[in-house]
């Protein structure tokens, strides 16, 4: 959506919030001001799911490997697949792993696809058809009444809904039978696997096995559960629906195959049981057991009211609170507001090396976004901390890049390690949208052979080759400071590599009062 448009939706969203009350879909909860706030509180500290205890890991930072280890999981699946995403992109990535889940419930496996509701998923995933299927159930976390024609898409929150119109479920979680589990950054979509034609990004998820796949699957069935999902209604589906669900096998499997073709068939459409079980047992002996954190937010946080900090953020906090040398941090969308540009001040002012890469202007996906990362410039560096900012034409950007030109690079990794031993990866940005608005999940693994996989990925980000490193000229102002492709350093005055209309964008995002919705 061009800006103008996103100005004039803000506008009339907040304008109709104020002037009357909507309808409501069957099944959607009634309005906050109805929930007693201790109620709330009480089921948040109920729900919220922290595990301890002992799993294997492996990070997951190649999209190919990431991509073959889901559909691998899916295809070898014989029970039970719980599948949780906040976007499932209607592209190759989406629909392939459309095609190959509704080839799993056509074996018999029971398939449960939990979506957030306020960002549109690909239409075969919410069609009846799919949900006609007797092992598919489909079902939307958060669902509010939603606006037509040109706002499609954007829900109109009733008097006393605007913080949770702006709440996300952003978990990313796939479960097969119970036994592995993968979960990070990334959505379902070509961008976070490197094979979209315009713009990718480098991004991190991990995979387990062991009692962590437990905690995760009860994550899940809490918000499965949660009365803040809308199910299916089963009783609806009439026989036409039926009726319809081979076409959709039809249509599915030819959008597949041309996607596929028009992008270059990057990766594989579909693997056999024994090509799935032969990637997952390389996976698998690859893992790394060790004591484990595993934090996710209760559903109910989409309910409260004020700024009520997310349990995982707590744990990231107690984390850098208690580094003694050593903190490398990947954060997407960093906007660190004051405690937590305190926090870092106090980890460095004890001596703690802190180093944080981020996105630029021109590789960020969301420019609102990077208008808090520059507003926040001058507070990171006077904390004390060593600030990066990603190169879009980064030196190693074809590590993570597989389409057949390269493509601007971006990043959506959210992960750190701190004093070589404790490592964090999840869906938790740096910003104060996860912190107080969103549903995420999160584990800190406790282990220094993990520490240094994590880290040596982490600190390959920071070459001058891969990102810009940013600093203050004597006279105040910011530089920007990494290496051209024939060797040679370079400093630049403004935001290097960003076009003019993104620049426009920017200043007027900069100048919004908005920074605690980012």
């Amino acid at each position: 959506m061009k800006l103008w448009a996103r100005l004039l939706l803000s506008g009339t969203l907040i304008l109709l919030a104020a002037c009357g009350t909507y309808g409501r879909k069957n099944g959607a909860l009634p309005t906050v001001g109805f929930v007693s706030q201790e109620t709330i509180a009480h089921a948040c500290r109920q729900h919220t799911v922290h595990r301890q205890g002992t799993a294997g890991f492996e990070m997951l930072e190649d999209g190919r490997e990431s991509f073959l280890a889901r559909l691998a999981m899916v295809e070898a699946a014989q029970h039970t697949l719980d599948v949780q995403y906040y976007i499932w992109r209607d592209d190759v990535v989406g629909t392939t792993f459309a095609d190959r889940l509704l080839a799993a419930a056509d074996r018999g496996v029971k398939v449960r696809l939990l979506l957030d509701n306020t960002t549109d998923a690909q239409l075969e995933v919410r069609s009846a058809a799919l949900a006609a299927h007797p092992n598919i159930r489909v079902a939307f976390f958060n669902p509010m009444t939603d606006l037509k024609g040109i706002f499609v898409g954007n829900p109109i929150p009733v008097i006393g809904e605007i913080d949770r119109m702006q709440s996300r479920m952003h978990n990313k979680v796939l479960i097969a039978d119970g036994t592995l589990v993968i979960g990070g950054g990334r959505n379902l979509g070509d961008t976070y696997f490197g094979i979209d034609r315009g713009h990718n990004m480098r991004d991190l998820d991990f995979i387990a096995a062991g009692p962590v796949v437990e905690a995760a699957a009860r994550s899940f069935q809490l918000f499965w559960r949660s009365p803040l999902t809308r199910m299916g209604d089963q009783t609806k589906i009439t026989d036409r629906d039926r009726e319809k669900l081979s076409d959709l096998r039809k249509h599915i499997a030819r959008k597949k195959r041309a996607l596929a073709t028009r992008s270059g068939r990057p990766f594989p459409l579909s693997l056999s049981r024994a090509e799935s079980l032969d990637t997952l047992h390389k996976i698998v002996s690859r893992m790394i057991w060790a004591e484990y954190e595993f934090v996710a937010d209760p559903p109910e946080r989409m309910l409260r009211q004020g700024q009520v900090a997310s349990p995982i953020w707590r744990k990231i906090e107690t984390a850098v609170r208690k580094a003694k040398s050593d903190v490398v941090m990947h954060a997407a969308y960093f906007i660190p507001q004051k405690d937590t540009l305190e926090l870092l001040r106090a980890a460095t002012a004890r001596g703690v090396h802190v180093q944080v890469l981020t996105n630029s202007l021109a590789s960020i996906d969301g420019v609102a976004a990077m208008a808090g990362i520059a507003n926040r410039r001058a507070g990171v560096l006077d904390s004390g901390v060593s600030f990066f900012e990603l190169n879009a034409h980064a030196a190693d950007r074809q590590d993570y890049i597989h389409t057949r030109r390269l493509t601007p690079l971006g990043m959506h990794t959210k992960g750190f390690v701190v004093d070589n031993r404790l490592s964090f990866i999840g869906s938790f940005n740096m910003d104060p949208r996860s912190k107080y608005i969103n549903t995420e999940t999160g584990v800190i693994i406790h282990s220094a052979a993990f520490a240094a996989r994590l880290k040596s990925y982490l600190l390959k980000g920071l070459e001058p080759e891969n990102s810009w490193r940013i600093t203050r000229a004597a006279n105040g102002s910011f530089l920007w400071t990494g290496q051209l492709p024939n060797g040679q350093r370079a400093v630049r005055r403004i935001e290097p590599g960003a076009s003019l209309m993104r620049w426009v964008e920017y200043c007027i995002y900069r100048c919004l009062p908005w920074e605690d919705l980012l």
